[in-house]
């Protein structure tokens, strides 16, 4: 019972932190790394057409949503903790709200180094996705855990090692400037 009283106050205080921060960059513009990332997706998976049921993860605020659109995406949803944007609902990624198999692809860009729970967050996103299904993210690596920084994978494995209960296609992966992006296929079955 004590133990569960402290995960959850600890919850209340991370949940907090993740907020401030989203609020603190809430008009940070960072379509200069979102844009190539959303071209990757495209180039790299032709069998997602402009129907594609696309999720957000972490957005912030609408600037991922725009960039989407601009690329012909017209089933673009966005979540985050907080946000000033109306077209971006208030969710927790631990438990994200959506009926399972609802996206066709979930994209986190800078989104799962702050997880609570990193293997909940896999388990929720793997949950709302189609079979098969796509993931990009992109997270820092190589870098001092903070309360709002907390999980840091090091390399591709260290990301594959929590989808490990699925099959999962690796479609692109880069290593750069303390940075790694992956694009996964994801099959359930």
């Amino acid at each position: 019972m004590l133990e569960s009283l402290r995960r959850r106050l600890e919850y209340r205080r991370y949940r907090r932190a993740q907020v401030r921060q989203s609020r603190a960059k809430r008009h940070k513009d960072a379509s200069f790394r979102l844009e190539p990332f959303v071209e990757l997706v495209v180039e790299r998976c032709p069998d997602l057409g402009r129907d594609a049921r696309i999720l957000c993860v972490g957005a912030r605020n609408d600037v991922e949503i725009r960039i989407f659109e601009r690329r012909g995406f017209s089933r673009v949803t966005a979540v985050d903790l907080w946000s000033s944007s109306p077209r971006i609902q208030a969710m927790d990624m631990h438990a994200l709200a959506f009926p399972d198999a609802s996206f066709d692809l979930v994209f986190a860009s800078h989104v799962f180094e702050h997880a609570f729970d990193f293997d909940r967050v896999v388990r929720e996103c793997v949950r709302v996705l189609a079979d098969p299904g796509y993931i990009f993210c992109a997270v820092p690596v190589d870098f001092e855990l903070s309360e709002h920084d907390r999980v840091d994978v090091k390399n591709l494995d260290g990301l594959l090692a929590h989808f490990a209960r699925w099959r999962v296609e690796v479609l692109h992966d880069r290593l750069q400037s303390g940075e790694l992006s992956a694009l996964l296929r994801v099959r359930k079955a």
